[in-house]
């Protein structure tokens, strides 16, 4: 029973970890006028970053699209329908590099693709 528990306190703290990292390279975020707000669940969730360089991250950790193409098929495989991809961008990143993400995630089979922006301030 008490090796149980210590598997599930392990398990929330490497889970509340990974979402933290999600957030832990800064972009400049593109700013939206609309737009739904994300659900707390964030369990099925892949977050992808691309800085203003075009460097690719999943957590923290730096990748290239070979990789991160396995990355989006391993999630697939082990989430099903539920698997989802977050793009977060900066806003000067150019498309054609945000859409060899996209098309893996369509070759991959996830459906479910969302775009991180900021709210758009009124001047």
């Amino acid at each position: 029973m008490i090796d149980v528990v210590f598997l599930l306190i392990i398990f929330f703290i490497v889970s509340s970890n990974m979402i933290q990292q999600d957030h832990a390279i800064a972009v400049d975020l593109p700013e939206a006028e609309t737009g739904i707000l994300p659900q707390e669940q964030q369990a099925r969730r892949l977050t992808v970053t691309v800085t203003n360089r075009g460097a690719l991250y999943v957590g923290t950790e730096m990748l290239d699209m070979e990789r991160l193409h396995r990355i989006m098929a391993d999630a697939q495989r082990d989430w099903g329908e539920e698997a989802e991809i977050q793009i977060r961008t900066d806003k000067n990143v150019h498309y054609g590099i945000i859409k060899p993400i996209m098309r893996m995630a369509a070759e991959s089979g996830i459906v479910r693709v969302s775009f991180a922006v900021s709210p758009h301030e009124s001047r």
